[in-house]
């Protein structure tokens, strides 16, 4: 899930999830607070009703009438009890334990008042024909804290009078500025906690991985690249922690590399020094004999003059084989690619080699298992020197009476590859996968004494490479050995 999609889904939600809960918190204060009302008040409750109360007055429809309509059938029973003081009181006691109270009147006379209010301003009230509470015609206000409902009598005598039943709505109010009080302060915590626990958990989602961003940043400057940056998320940071690791790989990488190189390089200086060394110390020694005299007649002047000769002859080619190899590893190395048919160059170059080889000695064989023309993209002079190099090695390092070369040609796909086979000492299992490195002798195979550099396969496989092809072996001791190399077909 994308940054952007994150937020637009939390704006939405701190939005509809603080209105659900408020409407939930809402609904349960009403009901805890009309309770709370009931217990005050005398009212017949139904709290099943699913209606929401906005108008606090409303909740007076509520009030059980039963006892008022209890006490008027009494009186109009036995009229004398209206001026019973006593029972007045004490149906008035009863009704002040619900906040209200009874006033009873005989024509325009108070002769009653429960609540011991002022009877005039009370009875000024009762006309009530522009003070109707809306929605609730059967009550009137006696005053900003008192509402009344009037209920008619007919006295033993003939007059008519009436019961005033008085509500004090001061506590209803003050129930209901809790309500309000409760709901404002619930809403403004719902909101607060919503939003907090939202822009908490989206930007964790941002801030963790920019931690561990941060982390690596430091690691990489103090020069440690040995740790892992996560991505816990699909989003873009995730992308960005999964890029920063692939640089961090990448960057592990050269640097191993270079530490490669280095090592590498050290090891080159050794190889050079040391098989420099060797025909020089030789050379050095020969000419001390020279002048010391020690080569005192003509049999042994010839003899040291041609191991010097020889010995130049050494560095000389070493030198040549170390400078081909530096071009070709720097990239620096000229290829002159031409289109040539593979079977006539390679018929052309047999019959060259085959001369060469049998002076030697070996018989040698070349196989063409190719029908036609092959047109392959190559500089004649490296392939020449990589199969050149291939065939001088079988021929330095055949031990067996009668040598043999084989030269073998075939497609397979879109290569052509080319194998040449000997029957001599082989190579070890352990020599065979360093044969292709620079400066690499085994030591009764290739050595200085036969002429070997320790370049000549690495120098064979960096030209084979510049191709686009692949060169290996195969060799069994005492056996033979293998080298194939691939060239691919030009399209």
């Amino acid at each position: 899930m994308s940054i952007k999609t994150k937020l637009v889904l939390s704006n939405i939600a701190m939005c509809l999830i603080p209105l659900l809960l408020c409407v939930i918190t809402f609904l349960g204060l009403q009901n805890l607070y009309l309770q709370k009302i009931h217990s005050e008040y005398n009212m017949s409750t139904n709290l099943r009703r699913r209606e929401i109360v906005i108008n606090p007055y409303a909740e007076l429809r509520n009030i059980n009438f039963k006892k008022i309509n209890s006490i008027i059938s009494e009186i109009e029973r036995f009229p004398n009890k209206v001026y019973d003081e006593n029972f007045l009181k004490n149906i008035n006691n009863e009704f002040a334990k619900k906040n209200s109270y009874i006033v009873v009147k005989k024509e325009k006379k108070v002769i009653f008042d429960g609540g011991k209010n002022d009877a005039s301003d009370l009875n000024l009230k009762l006309s009530h024909a522009n003070d109707k509470i809306t929605k609730m015609p059967d009550f009137f206000m006696a005053n900003s804290e008192l509402v009344a409902r009037e209920f008619l009598l007919n006295f033993s005598d003939g007059t008519q009078g009436s019961l005033i039943f008085v509500i004090d709505t001061s506590k209803l109010f003050n129930i209901y500025k809790e309500f309000l009080t409760a709901l404002i302060v619930s809403a403004v915590l719902i909101i607060i906690l919503i939003s907090g626990l939202l822009t908490f958990l989206v930007s964790r989602s941002i801030l963790i991985p920019l931690k561990s961003l941060r982390k690596g940043t430091e690691n990489i400057k103090n020069g440690d690249l040995d740790f892992e940056v996560k991505a816990n998320s699909k989003d873009e940071i995730g992308e960005l922690c999964e890029d920063f690791d692939d640089m961090r790989k990448k960057l592990k990488e050269s640097i191993e590399l270079q530490n490669q190189y280095e090592n590498n390089r050290k090891e080159l200086i050794s190889n050079i020094s040391h098989d420099l060394k060797t025909p020089i110390t030789s050379i050095k020694g020969y000419v001390e004999g020279i002048r010391d005299g020690v080569a005192d007649t003509p049999e042994k002047m010839e003899k040291y003059i041609n191991t010097i000769y020889t010995k130049s002859q050494s560095m000389d080619y070493l030198i040549d084989e170390l400078l081909t190899y530096s071009k070709l590893d720097m990239n620096k190395m000229h290829f002159d690619f031409q289109k040539i048919d593979i079977t006539s160059y390679m018929e052309d170059l047999m019959e060259e080699i085959r001369f060469d080889v049998e002076k030697k000695k070996i018989k040698f064989s070349y196989k063409n298992n190719i029908k036609g023309q092959v047109i392959v993209k190559i500089d004649v002079q490296n392939i020449n020197r990589v199969i050149m190099n291939i065939i001088s090695n079988s021929i330095k390092y055949m031990d067996k009476e009668e040598g043999k070369i084989e030269v073998n040609m075939y497609l397979k796909g879109d290569e052509v590859i080319i194998g040449i086979k000997d029957n001599g000492k082989g190579i070890s299992k352990n020599a065979l996968s360093c044969i292709f490195d620079r400066f690499y002798r085994e030591d009764y195979s290739r050595n200085s004494l036969t002429g070997g550099s320790g370049l000549g396969l690495a120098i064979c496989k960096k030209i084979i490479e510049e191709h686009g092809g692949r060169i290996w072996a195969e060799s069994e001791e005492k056996i033979g050995t293998a080298m194939w190399f691939t060239i691919k077909i030009y399209n």
